[in-house]
Parts: C-alpha cells; sequence; structure tokens
C-alpha cells in the first residue's frame, strides 16, 4: 500500500501539472457557439488536462475505502484553488474546482463507500474555509460557486440523510463575512441557500 507521504506527492504533481483554466485551442462541440471548419476540427491540439489526472487518483482512493487520503486529496485540491485564484481566473478556476469536488462527494455517496458522513463534514468544513479566504481577498465570484456548491451538495446530503448542521454553520459564517465586508448580495445568496436546506 502507498503510504501518504508518496500520495501526497502524486497529487501535488498532478495538480501542479494541471492545465486548470483558460481554452488552450482544443475544439469542445459542447462549448461552441458556431460551427468551426474542417480544419479546426482536426487541429492536434490535445484536449486541457482540468485537473483530470487528480480526478482519477482520487477515484481510486474511494473505491480502496482510503479515508486519510481522500481527505488529503480533498484538502490539497482546495489549497491550489487558493494559491492559483487571481483577479483574471477567478471564475472558472472556482467553476473547476468545485466541479471536482462536487464528482468526488458524488462518488462517496455511493453504497459501497462507508465513510460518507466523514467526507460530507470534512467537505463542508474545508468550504467555510475557502469561502472565508475569498471573501476576506475580493473574490465574490468564487465565493458565490463555493455557497452554490456548498448548497447543492447539502441538499443531496440532506435527501440521503447525512446531517447538514455542519452546511448550515458554514453558509451562515460565510453570510456572516459576506456582511462584514459589505457584500449585501453575496450575504443574501448565502442566507438563501441556508434557508432552502432547511426547506
Amino acid at each position: 500500500m502507498e503510504n501518504t507521504d508518496r500520495f501526497l506527492v502524486r497529487i501535488r504533481l498532478e495538480l501542479e501539472n494541471s492545465q486548470t483554466a483558460g481554452n488552450n485551442g482544443y475544439i469542445d462541440l459542447a462549448k461552441l457557439e458556431a460551427v468551426p471548419s474542417p480544419q479546426e476540427l482536426l487541429s492536434p491540439v490535445a484536449p486541457p488536462g482540468g485537473l483530470s489526472g487528480f480526478q482519477e487518483i482520487m477515484m481510486e482512493e474511494i473505491a480502496k475505502c482510503h479515508l486519510d487520503k481522500i481527505k488529503t486529496g480533498i484538502n490539497e485540491l482546495l489549497k491550489y484553488l487558493l494559491a492559483r485564484i487571481n483577479v483574471e481566473n477567478e471564475e472558472p478556476m472556482a467553476e473547476l474546482y468545485m466541479y471536482r469536488l462536487r464528482m468526488i462527494f458524488s462518488r462517496c455517496l455511493m453504497p459501497d463507500f462507508p465513510f460518507t458522513e466523514e467526507v460530507w463534514n470534512y467537505i463542508c468544513e474545508g468550504l467555510r474555509t475557502v469561502g472565508s479566504f475569498l471573501v476576506q481577498n475580493g473574490f465574490y465570484d468564487a465565493c458565490r460557486e463555493i455557497i452554490d456548491s456548498t448548497a447543492g451538495m447539502g441538499r443531496i446530503a440532506a435527501l440521503k440523510g447525512l446531517p447538514t448542521g455542519n452546511t448550515q454553520s458554514s453558509l451562515r459564517i460565510l453570510e456572516n463575512k459576506a456582511l462584514e465586508n459589505g457584500e449585501k448580495s453575496l450575504a443574501s445568496a448565502a442566507k438563501n441557500a441556508r434557508f432552502n436546506l432547511e426547506t
């Protein structure tokens, strides 16, 4: 079995090497508005990685029920988001990283995984910290993505019978942080997300 140190090196390498935001010229038909030329369609440009290597490693660890490694992977994903985010890439970075986190959460909901509640609580605690950092540093669009993802996963968690107290607490803290920073719209989004979890 791979020890945690080696796992951490592997995860960090995937996160470091991944192309995480922006378009590198690869043509994705699902995202095009106009029909490309035949030359564009046959372009040799490879699709951006978009954290796919990281995701594959995490799916392997979830299948093996390695709870500590799963938590470490989630933590590293969120740390890399905070380390790489800037004014130019704020929205796509938050969307991509939250997409990958939601995929991890969805996989952990499967019946063969025995630690769903532990992972869910860990995700909520991590997103509370991430959201607070984003608000304090003026990344309000990214924080809105955190709120939306937390609320979306929270609704699924509630349907699956998982506790949502941690989710409520995280959203309440983000609401208060937004109010402290004069971001009434963001605070309202967090409050609405919290309220919708209760109904």
